[in-house]
C-alpha cells in the first residue's frame, strides 16, 4: 500500500435524520460547487423562471461547473443576452476549458479563453439575473453584503435546516463568490430535500423540483464530457441528483429513498472521489450489477504509467454505519 485517502460520508433523509455514515458525518468543510443548486434557488423563488422564460437546459447551466464546451458557452451567452449583459459583466475570472476537447478546439482556433469558459460562468450569470430580479445593482454582486449574496445565504440557511439568523462561516471560492463552511450532514439534508421536497410549501417544492429535474435531465450541462455526474446518470438511467465540487466534495440526492448524501475526501484530491461515491451507493443497494459493470473503471480504478502499463489500483475500504438519528 502506497497512499491512503480518508473520506467522511453523511446520508440524511428528508425528515432530517442521519440514516448512514462513514467517518465523521458532522465533519465541517466548504461546500464549494456542490452548493450551486441552492445558490440558484433564489432566482426561481423570486420568479426568474417566468420573467426570463428559463428552460431546463438553462437552469442546468446556472447550477453548473461546466467544461467550457461550445454547448455550455451558447447557453451562458443566451442567458446574458436576456438581461442585456455580456462576458465583461462576469466577475468570475478567466481560465481554459476543463474539458480536453474544448481546450484543444480553442487552441486550434488560435483564440484565447474568456469569462464564458470559466466553469462558474453559468452560476455568475444566474447571480446577475437575480440582481436584475431584485432590482439590485449588478456591480459588486459578489460582495457578501450585496442583496444577491444575502438572498443566497438565506437560501443556504433555509435548506440546510439552520435557523434564519444562524451565522455561517464563509470564504472566497475559486470564482470569487462566497463559499459556505458547513457540516456534511447539513449538506446532505439539503440534497435530501432537493430529492424529496414533499414536506415544503408548494412554492419551495416547485422550485426544488425544477432544479432537481434539470440536474437529472442534463448532467452533461451541469458538468461536462465524461465527468462523474454524466457517467453516473448514464449508468443509472438518471436516478440521482448529483453535483460535485472542488477539493473532493460531492452532493447527491436519491429521490426514490428521499435521501441526500454528502462526501468529502480529506486530502481534497478528486482521484479517489468517484470510487468512494460509487461504493457508498453500492453499499446502500442503490446501484444494480449492470450499473456497477458500466462504471467498473471508476469503481475499481487501475493506475497506469505513461506506457499504458498497469502499475497499481485503488481499493475502497468502507465502514458504513446505519441508523436513524436526528441531526443536531
Amino acid at each position: 500500500m502506497e497512499s491512503v485517502a480518508y473520506a467522511d460520508v453523511a446520508v440524511v433523509d428528508s425528515r432530517g435524520r442521519l440514516t448512514a455514515w462513514a467517518g465523521d458525518p458532522e465533519h465541517a468543510t466548504f461546500w464549494r460547487s456542490s452548493a450551486k443548486p441552492f445558490q440558484a434557488l433564489p432566482l426561481i423563488l423570486e420568479g426568474g423562471v417566468q420573467q426570463f422564460d428559463l428552460t431546463g437546459p438553462e437552469l442546468a447551466i446556472v447550477t453548473s461547473s461546466h467544461g467550457g464546451e461550445e454547448r455550455h458557452l451558447e447557453l451562458v451567452t443566451a442567458l446574458l443576452e436576456k438581461i442585456g449583459a455580456g462576458p465583461a459583466d462576469l466577475d468570475c475570472g478567466v481560465h481554459w476549458p476543463s474539458t480536453l476537447s474544448a481546450r484543444k478546439a480553442l487552441l486550434d482556433s488560435g483564440r484565447e479563453p474568456t469569462a464564458l469558459h470559466n466553469n462558474c460562468s453559468g452560476k455568475h450569470t444566474g447571480m446577475l439575473m437575480l440582481a436584475r430580479k431584485l432590482g439590485a445593482p449588478a456591480e459588486g454582486y459578489l460582495a457578501p453584503d450585496h442583496p444577491v449574496q444575502l438572498r443566497i445565504a438565506e437560501s443556504v440557511r433555509r435548506f440546510t435546516g439552520l435557523s434564519p439568523h444562524a451565522a455561517i462561516k464563509t470564504a472566497i471560492d475559486g470564482c470569487g463568490a462566497p463559499t459556505f463552511f458547513l457540516p456534511l450532514n447539513r449538506m446532505a439534508f439539503a440534497y435530501a430535500q432537493l430529492a424529496d421536497p414533499r414536506g415544503m410549501d408548494i412554492v419551495e417544492a416547485s422550485a426544488m423540483t425544477l432544479i432537481a429535474e434539470a440536474l437529472r435531465a442534463y448532467p452533461e450541462l451541469v458538468s461536462g464530457e465524461d465527468r462523474l455526474e454524466v457517467r453516473l446518470s448514464e449508468a443509472s438511467g438518471g436516478r440521482f441528483v448529483a453535483k460535485g465540487g472542488a477539493e473532493a466534495v460531492f452532493g447527491l440526492g436519491i429521490p426514490e429513498r428521499g435521501w441526500g448524501m454528502a462526501i468529502k475526501v480529506a486530502d481534497g484530491n478528486n482521484r479517489t472521489l468517484a470510487t468512494t461515491v460509487l461504493h457508498v451507493l453500492a453499499s446502500l443497494g442503490l446501484l444494480s450489477d449492470e450499473a456497477m459493470l458500466a462504471l467498473n473503471d471508476l469503481v475499481y480504478p487501475v493506475i497506469r504509467n505513461h506506457a499504458g502499463i498497469a502499475v497499481g489500483s485503488m481499493r475502497p475500504v468502507l465502514n458504513l454505519h446505519t441508523a436513524q438519528i436526528p441531526i443536531a
